[in-house]
């Protein structure tokens, strides 16, 4: 793409959303095709359907089949993002054993609308052609039940995990890849090398639960800076927590975090990265949900600031092509052969046939066309929760805008217990994530995650519905 592409794009968004601003355009009314756009606006074909997205992604218009764009209807305005949350460092409390597994147990049925995991359908993965690299490989390669991939993995795959790498803005060899068991696998294989128990790391504040239970079970403590909705980690409260004591590692979030959905901006990294690597601070990165931006480009790594080799990027390919393959990698050129020994002394290695599919898969090409439609949809079903919570939910419920990624990061009305509404939720077979598992003190208690990943679909519809009732009835219960 073309250093002008963006703006390109975003001249031709903006005459659309200026015609529906004015009433031009009015709901439900046909706006040009494609093609009729490229030729007035003198632009590529390409332009005009990045147009169309970035526009379906904000909620505008919408596409339907062999019909062609149309005027998207509102429900009403949008809720307010949560407010920011300050967040004093304090020995973590921790969230009972009994709430963890209650969410766990939630997360296995099968029998509920699944709101509280974060991933996209089974049907929205590239499975056809995952399936035909499979036979593939099996019949070029038929003993790979017999055959084992030692630490750091196989190396077709890493080159290819490489060289998507340079996309968020890191050069890397290869031979700084770590393939693992997924995301947290490379998260906590990261942590046990780095750390010591009873050291203390810094973490964000909402974070994602299995971090915090990698770092009970490796016996750390914690100081927590806040993620701000709609703004990401807060430089400040990093630099204050760098000043007060000593910490043996970072571990950061800041390319849509979950569960709030937030971006860090790209100024922000870099002061981050200054500040934690002048104090000598090493920083495992999670950047799961790098590739599902709802912007025109990739938002950058933590690594493209690291200068002193000091971070140590951590993704998978969980969210995006296969949930079930638990294939990822850790990307730090410093401590690449100590995770490599972490990884064979906990579990020997990743799977032999899933690095071999995947590897095809990345050097066969369709990956980014893959991303193009499934960042569509995560787009398009974001803004389907957003007006449905907007039209069913109470008073006072505020709703944090996701700049990518697969989760809305929910605030309910003061009174309301997530707890509460996640059991409730349960009894209606509707499945939530309560907000308390997110902290190290168990706070948010008022605060919910849900998964668009899922899509929109009547059950959905239904199930937001149902909530929005349940927090209604909680709600009055509480005046």
């Amino acid at each position: 793409m073309s250093t002008t592409e963006p703006l390109l794009y975003e001249r031709v968004a903006g005459l659309v959303a200026g015609q529906i601003s004015s009433g031009a355009l009015r709901v439900s009314e046909r706006i040009p095709s494609v093609r009729s756009m490229s030729r007035a606006a003198r632009v590529s074909v390409s332009t005009v359907v990045q147009a169309y997205a970035h526009l379906e992604s904000q909620g505008l218009i919408e596409a339907r089949p062999q019909s062609g764009y149309f005027v998207r209807a509102r429900t009403r305005e949008r809720l307010p993002e949560p407010p920011s949350r300050q967040v004093r460092s304090t020995r973590p409390r921790g969230v009972a054993a009994d709430v963890l597994d209650a969410c766990r147990e939630a997360i296995q049925r099968t029998d509920l609308v699944q709101l509280n995991m974060a991933c996209a359908p089974a049907e929205s993965s590239p499975n056809r052609r995952l399936n035909t690299l499979i036979r593939d490989e099996l019949r070029e390669h038929p003993n790979h039940a017999g055959e084992i991939i030692l630490p750091p993995g196989d190396f077709e795959l890493r080159r290819q995990v490489a060289r998507r790498a340079v996309l968020a803005g890191a050069a890397t060899d290869p031979d700084d890849v770590v393939i693992t068991g997924g995301t947290m696998d490379a998260v906590t294989l990261s942590l046990g090398v780095l750390c010591k128990s009873g050291e203390t790391i810094l973490v964000e504040s909402p974070t994602y639960f299995g971090v915090l239970q990698a770092v009970e079970h490796l016996g750390l403590k914690v100081i927590e800076v806040p993620n701000h909705p709609g703004r990401g980690i807060d430089v400040d409260a990093v630099r204050s927590a760098v000043g007060g004591q000593r910490l043996a590692a970072a571990v950061l979030m800041p390319n849509f975090n979950n569960p709030c959905g937030s971006l860090t901006p790209t100024e922000a990294k870099r002061e981050i990265v200054s500040v934690l690597t002048a104090a000598r601070v090493p920083i495992i990165e999670d950047d799961l949900y790098g590739e599902l931006h709802f912007g025109p480009n990739r938002p950058d790594s933590l690594r493209r600031f690291d200068t002193e080799e000091l971070v140590i990027a951590c993704g998978s390919v969980s969210k995006t092509i296969a949930l079930g393959y638990r294939v990822g990698w850790a990307i730090t050129p410093a401590w690449a052969l100590d995770i490599q020994r972490a990884k064979f002394f906990t579990s020997v290695a990743a799977p032999t046939l899933q690095q071999r599919v995947l590897a095809r898969y990345f050097a066969s090409g369709g990956y980014d066309r893959f991303l193009t439609g499934l960042r569509r949809m995560l787009a398009g079903s974001a803004e389907r929760f957003l007006d449905a919570i907007a039209s069913a939910f109470p008073s006072g419920t505020c709703v944090a805008r996701p700049a990518g990624g697969m989760v809305l990061w929910v605030r309910l009305p003061p009174g309301i217990d997530s707890m509460e509404l996640f059991r409730a939720a349960l009894e209606c077979r509707i499945g939530i994530m309560p907000g308390i598992v997110f902290s190290a003190k168990a706070g948010f208690r008022n605060y919910i995650r849900l998964n668009y990943g899922c899509g929109w679909s009547a059950d959905v519809a239904a199930a937001i519905a149902t909530l929005g009732r349940l927090a209604h009835r909680m709600a009055a219960s509480h005046r």
